[in-house]
């Protein structure tokens, strides 16, 4: 049966590997994102009016970009969107000739003043959409996140490669958590993350204590990179760390 649900050995495969599961699977799905729109989507009129819309990629994912092969399409594209920044700036004049000297000498006395003119430019300048790869990244978060709940279960191949990988970082967990309903499912979930969590703590005090003067000559075991394992469990890790993008259709 596992055979025939979508997602369920992307996710075998991804806890089988180092770091948040989710990470890397979503790292996966927004680097072939990046290399498709690269490839053939850089004069796509919809693919470019979104992306001026988000006013560009938001940082993690504008990182993709920087790939072989891919400096003129994101010249282009980050082009189009100085276009639409210096149309906005020139569309929202934020000092008036004549401007108040009462204004003025607010100013030079570091008196904040409001100005409904710098406002209005602030909000144009901001995002008007989402990220184009971070809706796609919330569309890909769901399938896999429905995945879980409905086939997680203790006796099954997915909760046991769950439990020995090193789970989902904190962010992935807590919004996995909220898409699900209580249930053998979500207890599963917990039971996963709460073992992987437990056993990252274990480690941390074995860390610490091999770090003590007294305990100095003993070596480390699995114990030696915790620091980095539990770095990226409570925060993530960047996006390179998942992904190694070689250049357009790698």
């Amino acid at each position: 049966m596992a055979g025939r649900i979508p997602y369920y050995h992307d996710l075998l495969e991804a806890f089988a590997e180092p770091g948040c599961a989710m990470c890397r699977l979503l790292a996966v799905s927004a680097d072939k994102l990046v290399d498709t729109v690269l490839y053939e989507g850089v004069n796509d009129v919809p693919t470019r009016e979104q992306l001026n819309a988000a006013r560009g990629y938001c940082h993690s994912h504008a990182q993709l970009l920087i790939r072989a092969g891919g400096a003129l399409g994101t010249t282009i594209m980050m082009d189009g969107v100085l276009k639409v920044l210096l149309r906005t700036l020139a569309a929202n004049p934020v000092e008036q000739a004549g401007a108040s000297s009462v204004r003025g000498l607010l100013r030079r006395a570091n008196v904040k003043v409001s100005h409904t003119a710098v406002q209005k430019l602030v909000a144009d300048l901001s995002p008007q959409a989402e990220c184009p790869v971070c809706v796609n990244e919330a569309e890909m978060l769901g399938h896999y996140g429905r995945t879980l709940h409905q086939h997680l279960a203790p006796d099954n191949e997915l909760f046991q490669v769950y439990v020995a990988s090193d789970g989902l970082c904190l962010n992935h967990f807590r919004q996995v958590l909220a898409d699900g309903l209580p249930g053998p499912a979500l207890t599963a979930l917990v039971t996963a993350q709460q073992t992987i969590w437990q056993r990252l703590h274990e480690q941390s005090d074995e860390f610490i204590r091999k770090n003590d003067h007294r305990f100095r000559g003993e070596p480390f075991g699995v114990e030696e990179d915790v620091w980095q394992r539990s770095l990226t469990a409570v925060s993530g890790a960047p996006i390179r760390t998942y992904v190694k993008s070689k250049g357009l259709t790698q």
